[in-house]
């Protein structure tokens, strides 16, 4: 069983609305061999006070130079523990052993970093919980499914080697997993350690998160993206969407999914598109919301 002492990070900006779930969860755990950083990015509401009631060590950036990959890595140079958990300010273990699961996984012979299995708030859209079925299933995850931080734990020493990417502002946890197993590392999902997380994102809030995810693709799997790709793409999922509606009788769920597909496809080939011109110039200018 696991016990040594951890690092675990949680990075916050105005998450007053769950923090003290996460928070109170986290407390909660069997395995309470750590210490707590909160690195916050220029909270305005009441996030940090909720904060104090825990013992911490708290980190402040300002919200114009938060780059997920470089607050990684600049964090990790502060952590003095051999492993290092990362933990969503909205997500919520499920478990009072999720923790020590998910650390007792590490500690098999041959794993180098693992990653938590996640479930669905119970208010998610239709949508979602389909994408949160396929991606964090019961059984084995998809093989395309690399690595997701909202609950996981790296060795340090595997970071040092491979720092987390910086040339774009998303899926720094993909390219991550990606890169350290090119180098003989392995990942593993632990699917019995249960967190609650996901998004019920606006319009324009998915439109965001799918441009800076097909951005950061362009860097991670060097591929080219035509519309003639994302019409197919778009197709495909429209037909899974309508095989899980059928399942739950859920019509007009359906309807809805016809346009939450079209923002999710057209907003990823619009990052990706963005992402080729920016590799092509070698514009290592990475700015959050230069799409808008």
């Amino acid at each position: 069983m696991f016990n040594k002492h951890v690092s675990i990070i949680i990075r916050t900006k105005d998450s007053s609305i769950i923090i003290a779930q996460t928070l109170k969860a986290l407390f909660s755990q069997t395995f309470r061999h750590f210490d707590l950083i909160i690195v916050d990015s220029g909270s305005k509401d009441d996030t940090l006070v909720k904060c104090s009631k825990y013992k911490h060590t708290l980190i402040k950036i300002k919200a114009q130079d938060y780059h997920p990959g470089k607050v990684i890595n600049y964090v990790l140079e502060q952590c003095d523990t051999d492993v290092i958990v990362f933990l969503n300010s909205d997500c919520v273990m499920l478990l009072t052993n999720t923790l020590q699961l998910l650390l007792d996984a590490l500690e098999l012979e041959n794993i180098h970093a693992v990653f938590a299995r996640q479930i669905c708030r119970p208010e998610a859209t239709s949508c979602v919980r389909r994408d949160y079925e396929v991606s964090f299933p019961m059984g084995e995850k998809p093989e395309w499914m690399h690595f997701s931080l909202p609950l996981a734990a790296i060795k340090k020493e595997v970071w040092r080697e491979v720092p987390f990417y910086t040339q774009s502002w998303a899926s720094e946890d993909t390219k991550w997993a990606i890169d350290i197993k090119k180098k003989g590392y392995h990942v593993q999902y632990v699917k019995d350690a249960l967190v609650m997380h996901s998004h019920n994102y606006n319009f324009k809030q998915l439109f965001n998160r799918k441009y800076v995810e097909g951005e950061a693709d362009v860097y991670i799997f060097n591929i080219e993206l035509n519309i003639f790709t994302v019409i197919k793409n778009y197709g495909t999922s429209v037909y899974h969407d309508f095989v899980f509606h059928l399942k739950y009788f859920d019509v007009l769920g359906f309807f809805k999914s016809l346009i939450f597909r079209l923002v999710y496809h057209y907003a990823y080939y619009r990052g990706h598109q963005n992402g080729l011109k920016r590799k092509k110039s070698n514009d290592k200018e990475v700015t959050f919301g230069n799409y808008q």
